[in-house]
């Protein structure tokens, strides 16, 4: 049986610096490839992520949040549990700020469960989770 991938596409302010964050501070490889003027893909931690530059279409505000709670329009990625923990010590190291800190809470019926999410240059959200135990994600 074969893996499916996911794919999704975002807008982005200016390709470049949406570029350079994904590739420098989440570590994600560009491919070359497939990049035009106004669009790159990103390999995603295993999944097809397509940036396009289109300020329109952007959540860029210039409003700082009072007081932030988990947003609905976001995306996100599941991880191993060890592979989050290390992406959130990463991101403390590169003192990148979290809309929502690294946290772990327990569920019942699905157990421990970590979160954090943080924005790319252009205000999109994006969240990474990972399930302490992964037979509880579906």
């Amino acid at each position: 049986m074969q893996d499916n991938v996911f794919h999704v596409a975002l807008a982005v302010d200016n390709l470049l610096d949406a570029t350079n964050f994904y590739s420098n501070i989440l570590d994600c490889r560009e491919r070359i490839d497939a990049r035009g003027d106004k669009y790159t893909v990103i390999n995603f931690f295993g999944a097809q992520l397509v940036l396009i530059e289109d300020s329109s279409e952007t959540n860029k505000t210039n409003e700082e949040d009072e007081e932030f709670i988990e947003p609905i329009k976001h995306f996100g990625i599941i991880m191993e549990w060890k592979q989050w923990h290390k992406l959130a010590q990463n991101l403390e190291a590169k003192k990148i700020p979290f809309k929502v800190s690294p946290n772990i809470k327990h569920h019942d019926n699905v157990g421990e469960v970590a979160n954090m999410f943080i924005s790319d240059p252009s205000n999109n959200y994006i969240e990474f989770k990972s399930y302490k135990d992964r037979s509880k994600i579906l």
